[in-house]
C-alpha cells in the first residue's frame, strides 16, 4: 500500500466518477487533478497548527490528539506544466470490490494528448 495522492479528473474527459489515486508524484495525500482544460495541476497550500481545542480528540494525549494538528491555508492550484505519463487508477465500490480503472494519461508540453484504459486485470 503505501502513501499516494488523490486524483481528480474533470467531468468533461468522460471517465467513470470514482475515488482515484497515484503514486507518480509527491505521495503526501494531496490532490492532483486533470484540469477542464487538459492540464496536470497539483493542489499546494501552507500549514498551520490547529488550537488543541479545536482536535477531533482534543482530550487525548497520545496518538489521537495528534490527529487534525496541522491545516492547510493559503490553497492553491499549480500547473505542473507535465511531459510524459501519468498513471491512476481506482475502483467503484467499497472495500475494493467494485470495477478496477487503471489509466495512463499522456501529456505533451503540458497538454493532455489522450487518456487510455490499461486493460490488466488488477484482481
Amino acid at each position: 500500500m503505501g502513501m499516494f495522492d488523490y486524483v481528480e479528473v474533470d467531468e468533461k474527459h468522460g471517465l467513470p466518477k470514482v475515488g482515484y489515486q497515484s503514486k507518480d508524484f509527491d505521495c503526501e495525500m494531496t490532490t492532483i487533478r486533470i484540469s477542464e482544460k487538459g492540464r496536470l495541476e497539483i493542489e499546494r497550500g501552507d500549514y498551520e497548527p490547529v488550537p488543541k481545542a479545536e482536535r477531533p480528540y482534543p482530550d487525548d494525549d497520545g496518538f489521537l490528539g495528534m490527529m487534525g494538528s496541522m491545516r492547510k491555508v493559503n490553497s492553491r492550484w499549480e500547473d505542473l506544466n507535465h511531459h510524459g505519463m501519468f498513471n491512476f487508477y481506482g475502483n467503484d465500490g467499497l472495500n475494493f470490490d467494485g470495477e478496477w480503472f487503471d489509466f495512463d494519461a499522456k501529456f505533451t508540453d503540458g497538454d493532455l494528448v489522450e487518456i487510455t484504459r490499461n486493460k490488466e486485470d488488477w484482481g
